[in-house]
């Protein structure tokens, strides 16, 4: 009989997609897998055999203090449910891949001494992953310094598991340097400030450069008129604006240079594809994470960071001209962020279930 293995995660696509391509893994070593999240989550994609529960859970940041006592009360409601439900499916071990959704089963694991692995994306440890952290066997990361991991927890790296779509665009070449092919998106909460900002930067660009620009930028369906009209005059070789893309990975391998929000997933793809970054991170991102990640990044040329505070269109636009007319800088930065990409991250987050469940323990 096939031992059965709990994965759990916040409702979003950032937690999800790890906790999918960590699914298949584990379903490749023989697993059963059962997904527990939020009712904003989403069954697996092409994992027909996983199982998804949902419970009530909700976050606490962010609300009123009435609004905060109603979480506290999904939440709870929520590990009743998992005490249940974990009772019943009897799991070998629980993966939290961070989100207070995650929170009800974690915690009715430790109650129940199922054991609990985490899986933390950022380079600060997440609050959800911070509430439950003293109690669990390991906590896997994806960069190698993470802030706020308890004392005497063992940790060990092993990557952001990422998507099979892009895996397959992995080392992507650069593209040949006839046009400049620019990839702008910050996701849904940090769009907003590039579809004011970014345009004057761009507009201060010399004409000759503006006409060899492929612009691919996302927007928020209530902006793309206004950032249509602020490009009105800029004459890009070619302009597309959109809320929503379905080709993200052909989009980061066209791509000479993204610019994009600090977060894992973001940050993850870009490596494992190759690609260059200038990282403007969210500055509302919880205990400043994304911040941390784009150091990292910087660190290791990788990419570069520019905060958003300091962020000046006329300096912007200066640096972004230096990079386009440096293929060399591009192409070594491109190197950089490959070589620190992981790609078997899904494959280790397995490895490592499955030593935990035959009791053999791994930590730097």
């Amino acid at each position: 009989m096939k031992e059965t293995i709990v994965l759990t995660t916040g409702g979003s696509g950032g937690h999800i997609f790890p906790a999918q391509s960590v699914a298949a893994a584990l379903i490749r070593k023989g697993y059963t897998v059962i997904f527990i999240t939020d009712k904003r989550g989403n069954t697996f994609q092409n994992l027909p055999e996983v199982q998804t529960y949902r419970l009530a859970a909700e976050s606490v940041t962010g609300r009123s203090i009435f609004g905060k006592a109603l979480a506290l009360v999904k939440l709870w409601w929520g590990a009743c449910q998992a005490m249940r439900l974990l009772a019943h499916i009897k799991p070998c071990l629980v993966i939290g891949f961070g989100g207070y959704a995650s929170l009800p089963t974690v915690i009715s694991a430790q109650m129940l001494r199922i054991p609990v692995l985490l899986h933390e994306q950022n380079a600060v440890l997440g609050r959800a992953n911070r509430i439950a952290a003293k109690k669990v066997r390991l906590i896997a990361t994806t960069f190698a310094k993470v802030d706020r991991i308890p004392k005497n927890i063992p940790t060990i790296q092993v990557g952001q598991p990422v998507r099979e779509p892009i895996l397959k665009k992995a080392h992507t070449p650069l593209p040949k340097e006839s046009d400049f092919n620019l990839f702008i998106f910050g996701g849904s909460q940090g769009a907003r400030f590039f579809s004011e900002s970014l345009p004057q930067a761009l507009m201060m660009l010399p004409e000759e450069i503006r006409h060899k620009i492929v612009l691919t930028q996302q927007a928020r369906t209530e902006d793309e008129g206004m950032l249509k009209k602020a490009y009105t005059d800029a004459h890009f070789k070619n302009l597309t604006i959109q809320s929503f893309f379905t080709n993200m990975p052909e989009l980061l391998a066209q791509a000479h240079l993204i610019i994009g929000r600090g977060g894992a997933g973001t940050i993850t793809e870009s490596m494992v594809v190759g690609r260059p970054m200038m990282i403007i991170p969210l500055p509302t991102a919880a205990d400043n994470h994304q911040v941390a990640n784009a150091k990292q990044v910087a660190e290791n040329k990788a990419g570069w960071l520019i905060e958003q505070k300091d962020f000046k269109p006329n300096a912007f636009a200066d640096k972004l001209k230096m990079l386009i007319e440096d293929h060399d800088l591009l192409n070594q930065t491109a190197q950089n962020a490959y070589k620190s990409a992981i790609l078997d991250a899904a494959e280790r987050m397995a490895d490592i279930a499955d030593d935990l469940v035959k009791g053999r323990e791994q930590h730097d």
